[in-house]
C-alpha cells in the first residue's frame, strides 16, 4: 500500500514534508498504526498497481531543460486518467 499524507491541493505549501510523507507500507494495518504512532489523520491509501499506473508517466520529462510542471487542470486530468479519484486530488469522489 502507499499514503500520501498531504492532499495535492497543499502540496506545494511545504514540497519537502509532502514528498516525505508518500510512504510504502505492507498492509493498511500497517498505515494505521503509523498514522496512530505520529498522530497524522490518514490521507489517500492506494494499492501498488494503482501507484504504479500514478508514477509512470508523472515524472516524464522532469530531468530535461525547460521542463514546466503540469498545471492544475492538467495534473487533475492526469490523476483522473490513472485511477484516482476524490477530493483529495481535487477530483469527484
Amino acid at each position: 500500500m502507499a499514503h500520501f499524507l498531504t492532499p495535492m491541493s497543499r502540496a506545494w505549501d511545504d514540497v519537502v514534508h509532502t514528498c516525505g510523507n508518500q510512504r510504502l507500507f505492507c498492509s493498511t494495518d500497517c498505515v494505521d498504526a503509523w498514522l496512530h504512532r505520529t498522530g497524522h489523520e490518514r490521507g489517500y491509501v492506494m494499492d501498488l498497481p494503482t501507484l504504479w499506473r500514478f508514477a509512470g508517466d508523472w515524472y516524464t520529462g522532469r530531468l530535461d531543460a525547460g521542463h514546466v510542471r503540469r498545471d492544475p487542470a492538467a495534473a487533475a486530468s492526469y490523476f483522473a486518467e490513472v485511477g484516482l479519484h476524490g477530493s483529495f486530488w481535487g477530483l469527484p469522489d
